[in-house]
């Protein structure tokens, strides 16, 4: 079992001596989950936050789709001017790259989905900011903290606006990173790609934090800004937190906090004037050197990294035109270490996302010698294909995903949380989706579509039942929609959905006549009332119940932990690069981020850019 971290000595929030790291094993997963109780907590996906994030990608959507693209303002820079930059902010001479320049090897970070919990960010932070110890072939491998932090997309949630990553990463991050001397006693880089929740506001958060600052007086600016911020905020007792979290209320605030900025929003458009922000976010102790959100960094002789951006769902032509043109000066023999924000193999199949971007850039884990790493998936899976690696590690914050819980007929060579797990957890979703664990949206749609069918007709039973009739299709049609949008086994989907959406749409109907002849003494406002309120929770453990058997069955694994917004499971890779090329990688974890217990060593693996393992 790893050490506590609480017993070591540090400056701040900073370890300041090595962990241990020993092999997490085939433990069993724990019982009970800590929660954070200091605001903001994480995102209630059936709640009126997560009504926000959707309503804004919309917003960007339809923005985006009349061709205002926010890539449109980028320079990316040349490879050779990335690693120009690299080496100037490292202090070395640039002889070719980044790994003849340092003459070591090269440590590096990499961590996706972050920025939901306050304090599981924190326990993150300090996850991710430690140094290990770690026993090989008999030996102590030291793996020190990364020079470069690489993120691999949805920097913060429900949408990563600049407030958004401030209260939800930057803040508790640099809680563990402030105060302590070693956080600069040498230079570190930051690096990124945003995924879909960076894009739900255009990009704009993303760019105050990935793209390099101006000038040094701007630096300074951000870190006083953010000062009076913290003085200006309030710590909360765990207790107070917790009561807070358990009643609602930061859904309560969410939605207030929605219509004050509104409002300022309004008033400013009026006034013919700008909504005041962040001008810039710092991370302390890193450098962010970028000019777009895709770039390209050569790292070794042969051996390239790659970070590439793809909203709408496919890279843009100037993108596809930069790293063909990139690939061409590499040769098709070079390794590729490839830096996406979708997978390309999700849960043991083909993810559409990820196989357009491959093609997009002339790349296929087949043929190539590709280190595919990507998030998105709030879980780790490892699979090798052919001469290439397979990686997804998105347990940087976010809530969690469960992992293939079907067998699957080309097995991943690694999986965290394991199928055992993952099928555990699915189990609790009926229940945590009816007592409003993740909010009340649904209790309030399936409220509203009782009054409605009540509303229509009640007083004509034929019109009833044909109201209910067509509201059961259209119901069918929605959750064959949400458990089929990757458009994978239709049939099996369908057949899934109709039982549900038929009884869904039908319960109403089913609730008022048995109401009406079993409490004939109760006045029919009485009836109608306690129709909605009985439909409203059934509705939501059905519409649970068939994202579990989803889940069970293989046809979708996402919805369903959006229910549970489980804050267990995360983990960051440390990885670290040899000047032959060779990449070994660390992946450690915690079951439960704010218990003791951890962290572990969840996965090692390595691989070169000849492909071999």
């Amino acid at each position: 079992m790893g050490h506590q971290s609480e017993d070591r000595p540090r400056d701040g929030d900073l370890l300041t001596t090595p962990l241990r790291l020993e092999p997490r094993g085939d433990r069993t997963g724990p019982l009970i989950f800590k929660q954070g109780a200091q605001a903001p907590y994480a995102i209630r996906w059936y709640g009126a936050t997560s009504l926000l994030g959707h309503f804004r990608n919309l917003v960007a959507t339809a923005i985006a789709s009349e061709s205002v693209d926010s890539r449109d303002w980028m320079r990316p820079l040349h490879a050779e001017e990335m690693l120009i930059a690299v080496t100037r902010a490292f202090g070395v001479e640039n002889r070719g790259t980044l790994l003849e320049s340092l003459g070591r090897p090269l440590w590096v970070d990499w961590v996706a989905d972050t920025g939901d919990d306050h304090d599981v960010s924190r326990a993150v932070g300090r996850m991710l900011f430690a140094e290990y110890v770690c026993d090989e072939a008999g030996s102590d491998t030291v793996l020190p903290r990364g020079e470069i932090l690489l993120f691999g997309g949805d920097t913060a949630y429900p949408v990563a606006t600049a407030d958004e990553i401030y209260r939800r990463l930057i803040k508790p991050w640099n809680e563990v990173l402030r105060g302590n001397d070693e956080v600069r006693a040498r230079p570190r880089i930051l690096i990124g790609i945003p995924g879909n929740h960076d894009w739900y506001d255009g990009l704009d958060g993303f760019a105050r934090l990935f793209r390099r600052r101006a000038d040094a007086a701007e630096h300074i600016e951000a870190l006083s800004m953010e000062a009076a911020r913290e003085r200006a905020g309030s710590t909360h007792d765990r207790n107070v937190g917790l009561v807070a979290r358990g009643l609602h209320l930061d859904e309560v605030g969410t939605t207030l906090r929605m219509i004050r900025d509104a409002g300022r929003a309004i008033r400013a458009f009026w006034r013919g004037t700008k909504v005041d922000r962040l001008r810039r976010l710092t991370l302390e102790g890193y450098e962010a050197l970028q000019e777009s959100s895709y770039w390209a960094l050569p790292l070794a002789p042969g051996l390239d990294l790659w970070g590439v951006d793809r909203q709408l769902g496919r890279l843009d032509y100037r993108q596809r035109a930069y790293f063909q043109a990139r690939r061409r000066t590499i040769g098709e023999h070079a390794g590729i270490w490839f830096v996406a924000p979708d997978p390309a193999i999700a849960f043991g199949e083909e993810w559409p996302f990820g196989d357009r971007m491959l093609r997009a850039c002339r790349l296929s884990l087949e043929r190539d010698r590709v280190l595919y790493q990507c998030g998105d998936l709030h879980h780790y899976e490892r699979r090798t294909v052919q001469r290439s690696l397979h990686v997804i590690a998105g347990g940087g914050g976010a809530f969690m995903h469960g992992t293939r819980i079907v067998p699957d007929p080309k097995p991943a060579a690694a999986a965290y949380p394991n199928a055992t797990i993952t099928r555990r957890l699915a189990l609790q979703v009926p229940l945590k989706l009816m007592l409003g664990r993740a909010g009340y949206l649904v209790h309030m749609a399936a409220a509203l579509i009782a009054s409605m069918e009540l509303g229509v007709g009640w007083h004509a039973r034929q019109r009833f039942v044909w109201i209910s009739v067509l509201t059961s299709a259209a119901i069918v049609w929605m959750l064959y929609v949400i458990a089929g949008h990757q458009r994978a086994h239709p049939r099996h989907v369908l057949a899934v959905a109709i039982p549900f959406g038929a009884v869904l749409g039908l319960l109403p109907l089913a609730l008022s006549v048995l109401l009406h002849a079993a409490a004939r003494f109760l006045p029919l406002l009485g009836r109608d009332t306690l129709v909605l309120i009985v439909n409203a929770f059934a509705s939501a453990f059905l519409f649970g119940l068939f994202l579990a058997v989803c889940a069970l069955s293989g046809l979708e694994m996402q919805q369903p932990f959006t229910v549970l917004g489980h804050p267990g499971y995360k983990h960051f890779v440390r990885m670290r690069v040899s000047p032959d090329g060779t990449i070994d990688a660390w992946v450690i974890g915690k079951d439960n981020p704010l218990g003791d217990e951890g962290p572990w060593l969840i996965d090692r693996f390595a691989w070169n850019k000849l492909g071999k393992r």
